[in-house]
């Protein structure tokens, strides 16, 4: 397994800091040849139809019973006809559904024997080999094969940190990690030999996401884009979407003066650490500067990529859409959900968090809808005629009630 060499990184760490991607020369430091620049400060439209992105929507409604109940999708993925879906608040446990919806089996179960867990905070697919490694949240991580037989467990070495996500990729293990006591010599990413939890490689200087050393919950894994080949990693704060593959490279670069500064962290949110603490769920000075500090529901084929820039509260974002082949970016304060929403409609409360993707491949993009979050707005809106009439097992979604499983749109690409 290789190793990323302390002199490559000097080498690559130069041109990162010293060049615009659009500036680069050389293939040994770019994925195929591609990095793109995105300006997030054009004019932003009123909204951006879904439909301009995709050609079709299809509903997968989960399967309501007592072994299989989700209070929240934290994490999500699809492969090979199934559905994985991590739920780390309230059910603390990883299930697997068929695509039409249907409940197959759980990942393990809570305890402290072999093959149990204390709580799930992340969970990756290795998709050739057919293993489920599953992030508990001690230092362990766990093996199942994707029948759900338990194999072995690892411990991460990686003492005095925090590690909330984890990634497979072709043969390695990465991971996030937050430093409990940092130096300027730190890095956000590690290479994690997957058979026995040593690090192999660091990636990332902390220079990269301005120095932040404290544990942030987003909702959201750093990983995106997590089975496309190669996937992509964005921390908070950080000016460029990477790619992970034999090297760790720069895809996308943001350009932005609403971008955080290492000066914001150091004069600003660091002092504010301690009302944080208190329960305030961000620093202040984010909301008031309006600062852009995360990237998220991110989506890519071969023409489109398409993500949410998280700007002030957590109530507060735009949708990016880029056009590779064009350079084009549009920006808009809404992705308007025509696809399910009749033309003209877009009422409060319903389908808010349209475009906020757990989850995308190459074929699209998968939105989740919890009944318990909105649908006394959703009945309202059938009532009211807002629903487009032909919208897949709409018969289906008139029977849901409050206490149903959460319901999966799948947006296909054009």
């Amino acid at each position: 397994m290789s190793k990323i060499k302390n002199s490559l990184f000097n080498i690559y760490l130069a041109f990162f800091f010293l060049s615009s991607c659009s500036n680069w020369k050389s293939d040994k430091f770019l994925m195929n040849g591609v990095c793109y620049t995105i300006d997030l400060d054009g004019n932003k439209e009123a909204f951006i139809p879904i439909s301009s992105i995709f050609k079709d929507v299809k509903t997968i409604i989960l399967e309501t019973r007592s072994d299989c109940m989700i209070g929240n999708v934290s994490e999500f993925q699809v492969f090979d006809g199934h559905i994985y879906i991590l739920d780390k608040y309230n059910a603390k446990s990883m299930f697997v559904f068929d695509m039409e919806g249907r409940f197959l089996r759980k990942i393990g179960s809570l305890g402290r024997g072999p093959g149990e867990y204390l709580g799930v905070s992340d969970f990756t697919l290795d998709t050739e080999n057919r293993i489920i490694y599953l992030k508990d949240v001690d230092y362990r991580v766990h093996k199942y094969q994707f029948d759900g037989t338990y194999v072995h467990s690892i411990t991460l070495q990686v003492p005095h940190s925090s590690i909330i996500s984890i990634q497979y990729y072709k043969g390695k293990l990465y991971s996030d990690i937050i430093a409990w006591k940092t130096s300027s010599n730190d890095y956000i990413l590690v290479e994690i030999d997957p058979n026995d939890g040593k690090i192999l490689s660091q990636a990332l200087p902390l220079k990269y996401n301005k120095g932040w050393t404290e544990s942030f919950h987003t909702g959201h894994s750093f990983f995106i884009s997590r089975l496309n080949s190669p996937p992509r990693y964005a921390q908070l704060f950080m000016n460029y979407i990477v790619s992970i593959g034999e090297e760790i490279t720069p895809y996308i670069e943001l350009k932005s003066k609403y971008l955080v500064t290492e000066e914001d962290i150091e004069n600003n949110f660091k002092k504010e650490m301690s009302n944080m603490r208190k329960n305030i769920s961000q620093p202040l000075s984010i909301v008031k500067n309006q600062k852009i500090w995360d990237v998220h529901s991110y989506a890519e084929n071969d023409y489109w990529i398409i993500f949410t820039c998280q700007i002030g509260s957590s109530f507060n974002f735009f949708t990016v859409l880029f056009h590779k082949e064009t350079g084009i970016v549009k920006l808009a304060e809404l992705l308007r959900n025509d696809l399910i929403l009749r033309q003209g409609c877009n009422p409060p409360n319903l389908f808010t968090m349209s475009g906020r993707f757990k989850f995308s491949d190459r074929q699209g993009a998968y939105e989740v809808f919890h009944p318990s979050d909105g649908f006394d707005r959703f009945k309202v809106s059938i009532k009211n005629n807002e629903i487009v009439p032909d919208l897949d097992k709409l018969d289906q979604l008139k029977k849901l009630n409050e206490e149903s499983n959460p319901v999966i749109f799948f947006y296909e690409f054009k």
